[in-house]
């Protein structure tokens, strides 16, 4: 290999550098001192760790606070996910033509995206109080208020609800963005063939933005996974754990009960649940896939 070669392939990986430190710095090292503590017992205020094995581990997953966190945090991945979609594609079937209604629900959609969700849930919190507008309507209406936040599947709604305002709009316009670029032939052909609205979303739209279901499944499935502000800010994890997820409990165990080794033990077992829950979903979605392909060839042949 000649100097000049050499030098082409340093010049190249130089560009990698930068990337592959600040890749090790926050995201290796971070995980390699997680799994280190993982292996300990103790917390940082006594600033000494006992070393433990795997007891973590088996502590997590015996203990009753985290199987209900698990059980918590699965309940809202299953009915989130499938229901913030079908608003998405609702929604951006709604606007997908450029008209001045279709600016102005833009801009209704685009403002939870603006707001934090920590303003989102005390704004949440206030509606849904027992003195909140929420229950004085009720009581105009003659009818008995309901403490929304003290009941286990209201406050587990509440808190869903909160889930889809504020992170459900992302998805209508990434949905509507990807409507808009569909081909017009596509469509027009489509409705020349006598294709109702419903026929035409079924076999025609949906199938083309499907690497957009596809994008957007995977990201709103991580994000049920990461649900911690709105349950802090609004239940606490109750009433009687009936909110707790896993980040709350791990942040608990971490901060508040100073168990960091504990905590640690979690963190491992839920990235890697979440792994195996990413690889399983991008399995599916690749074996649709190439069964369509497979039937698309026969037919051709």
């Amino acid at each position: 290999m000649n100097k000049r070669r050499l030098k082409e392939y340093a010049v190249s990986y130089s560009f990698l550098l930068p990337f592959t430190v600040f890749f090790i710095v926050f995201t290796v090292v971070p995980i390699g001192y997680v799994f280190y503590l993982s292996l300990h017992d103790g917390n940082f205020l006594q600033a000494q760790f006992d070393w433990v094995g795997l007891k973590n581990f088996k502590d997590v997953l015996q203990t009753p606070d985290f199987q209900n966190a698990f059980k918590n945090t699965f309940i809202y991945m299953l009915i989130e996910v499938p229901v913030s979609q079908f608003l998405g594609i609702f929604f951006a079937l709604l606007i997908k033509k450029k008209t001045r209604l279709s600016h102005v629900c833009e801009v209704i959609y685009f403002l939870p995206m603006l707001i934090s969700m920590v303003v989102a849930s005390v704004l949440i919190s206030y509606i849904l109080s027992n003195n909140g507008p929420l229950n004085l309507l009720f009581q105009v209406l003659g009818m008995k208020p309901i403490s929304w936040l003290n009941g286990r599947f209201s406050a587990k709604m509440a808190v869903m609800i909160l889930e889809l305002w504020k992170g459900g709009t992302f998805f209508i316009f990434v949905y509507m963005s990807a409507m808009r670029s569909l081909p017009a032939d596509c469509l027009e052909s489509s409705r020349i063939d006598g294709a109702n609205v419903i026929q035409e979303t079924i076999y025609v739209v949906l199938p083309l933005i499907r690497n957009a279901i596809i994008l957007c499944v995977t990201m709103n499935t991580i994000w049920q996974f990461q649900i911690f502000e709105s349950v802090y800010m609004l239940t606490n994890g109750g009433p009687l754990g009936a909110t707790q997820t896993v980040i709350y409990e791990i942040y608990q165990y971490s901060f508040k009960y100073y168990r960091v080794g504990f905590g640690a033990a979690a963190s491992l077992v839920f990235l890697f649940v979440i792994l195996l829950i990413y690889g399983l979903e991008n399995l599916l979605l690749r074996e649709k896939e190439q069964t369509k392909r497979r039937g698309k060839g026969y037919e051709q042949i």
